[in-house]
C-alpha cells in the first residue's frame, strides 16, 4: 500500500487476522505487536488500523503514540469478524 491508497480488502484481512490471533492468545495487540507479527512499517500497520476504524471493524484504546493512528488493547468488532469470515487470509 503507498501512503496515499487505502489498504487492500487483503491487507486488512491479513491486519485482522493478526489481532484476532493476538485475542485468541490473551495477548490483545498494539501497533508495534502488528508490525512485528506482520512484518510490515508501523505506517503500514497505521494506516490499515486507521482504515479498519472507519470502517468499524476494530475496536481500541487509543494512544498519543506515533505513527497516528496507535491502538493498544485491540480487537476484533462483530463488523470485523464479518469481513474476516468474507476475506480469510490464505
Amino acid at each position: 500500500m503507498l501512503e496515499t491508497q487505502a489498504p487492500s480488502d487483503a491487507e486488512l484481512a491479513l491486519l485482522l487476522q493478526a489481532v484476532q490471533d493476538g485475542d485468541d492468545r490473551n495477548a490483545l495487540v498494539d501497533n508495534e505487536m502488528l508490525a512485528k507479527a506482520l512484518d510490515w512499517p508501523l505506517t503500514l500497520v497505521a494506516g490499515c488500523l486507521e482504515e479498519a476504524k472507519v470502517r468499524s471493524m476494530i475496536w481500541g484504546m487509543r494512544s498519543g503514540q506515533r505513527p497516528a493512528p496507535w491502538y493498544t488493547d485491540l480487537e476484533v468488532t462483530v463488523q470485523g469478524k464479518r469481513f474476516l469470515s468474507e476475506h480469510s487470509p490464505a
